[in-house]
């Protein structure tokens, strides 16, 4: 009991008050905070008129425990329906030397883990007629699929390797991609895959599937999107999302910090130094979107957001109408999470040598937690 006449009591007292004032507001933020990702605000997204609504059902912090298995398995938190399963949305083993391997991927330890590992003396031809060392990895696909308007968040820790740490949207018919993660986070123990390395990648595709195959997606250098004093991703942990707005814009966020948007015909993309520059695609010739003598796609620049997007007149979306739907992106699209070899590096020999795959820490995806929402109407 408190005695306000004895100094000692007294003091004894403020101190329990104080200690149980501590522990009340610890209970309060544990019941409040749910998830891992609640003590991160979202970005602020520019829109006022709408609240933003968790998709719990293809939400994950991966607070639970999946082992390695070779069988198709979905899996996901206990009492809960499956999110995932541990392959790629249909039989396709992976791009360029690639081979998508079910028991690359775990959880543990409150992280979704994708590794990468080699066979000795196995091989993957692809292209046709090239042949290099393969590449295991592992590759996951949500349950449910995702659309516009949504916004899609990861905290990772990317690779520090030269394969691909990847997070993406793709369509069942595979001919609309949104890419919120693409990075080769490492530069080799060689240097030779340093300017990927402190560089992301920020884009999306449209296709035309077989027999005749064909790809868009922007080339302009602000597609590789480069943060002053970051010489390389890998070992980084970083946020990022993206913010599908509509059919025909997309937002890119890295770890809160609105960084691109493409929005109809226009970009709007952060330089190294922090600014915005807001650009559109060059004239085409022969129908043919122009490139700069370094081999990027060329646009043009101008002094603001809006002055691009009365200039141009080539969308930035499908400036060739290969969906033939008015140059959207309107399909419903599944998540992705993968690690891969990719084809174009593998040609250029900047695939992970024996040596540097064998260090599993430098070949390991690590996903923290992956949140998405939808905005909501504020009804007044």
């Amino acid at each position: 009991m408190c005695n306000k006449n004895n100094i000692r009591y007294s003091v004894d007292c403020q101190i329990l008050k104080k200690v149980t004032c501590i522990l009340v507001l610890i209970c309060s933020f544990q019941l409040n905070a749910q998830y891992e990702w609640d003590r991160y605000a979202l970005p602020k997204i520019e829109d006022e008129s709408k609240k933003w609504q968790l998709q719990t059902a293809i939400s994950d912090d991966f607070n639970y425990t999946f082992d390695p298995t070779k069988r198709d398995m979905d899996f996901g938190p206990m009492g809960q329906p499956p999110k995932w399963n541990n392959f790629f949305h249909n039989n396709w083993k992976g791009p360029g030397p690639t081979i998508w391997s079910r028991n690359h991927v775990a959880v543990r330890n409150g992280k979704l883990n994708i590794w990468a590992t080699r066979r000795k003396g196995e091989t993957k031809t692809f292209n046709g007629n090239i042949t290099r060392p393969a590449t295991r990895s592992g590759c996951i696909t949500s349950k449910k699929k995702v659309k516009y308007p949504v916004f899609i968040e990861a905290k990772v820790r990317i690779m520090n390797s030269t394969l691909a740490s990847d997070i993406w949207l793709l369509s069942p018919d595979d001919t609309q991609e949104i890419d919120i993660l693409e990075v080769y986070g490492g530069v080799g123990d060689d240097q030779r895959n340093s300017f990927f390395a402190e560089r992301i990648h920020l884009s999306h595709h449209v296709f035309i599937r077989p027999p005749k195959f064909k790809d868009y997606q922007p080339g302009d250098f602000n597609s590789w999107y480069r943060k002053n004093g970051v010489t390389k991703w890998g070992g980084k942990t970083i946020r990022i999302g993206v913010y599908w707005k509509n059919e025909k814009t997309l937002e890119y966020y890295i770890d809160g910090e609105l960084v691109r948007v493409l929005s109809n015909n226009a970009f709007k993309s952060r330089n190294i130094k922090g600014e915005f520059e807001y650009t559109y695609p060059a004239k085409m010739i022969k129908n043919k979107l122009t490139k700069e003598v370094n081999g990027f796609q060329k646009v043009i620049k101008t002094p603001n957001f809006k002055i691009a997007k009365k200039k141009s007149k080539i969308s930035v979306i499908d400036p060739y109408n290969y969906l033939k739907n008015g140059k959207k992106l309107t399909k419903a699209m599944h998540i992705i999470i993968n690690v891969e070899d990719q084809s174009w590096q593998a040609i250029a020999n900047r695939s992970p040598n024996d040596k540097e795959i064998k260090r599993h820490q430098d070949n390991n995806f690590l996903i923290d937690w992956i949140r998405v929402y939808k905005p909501v109407k504020i009804i007044k």
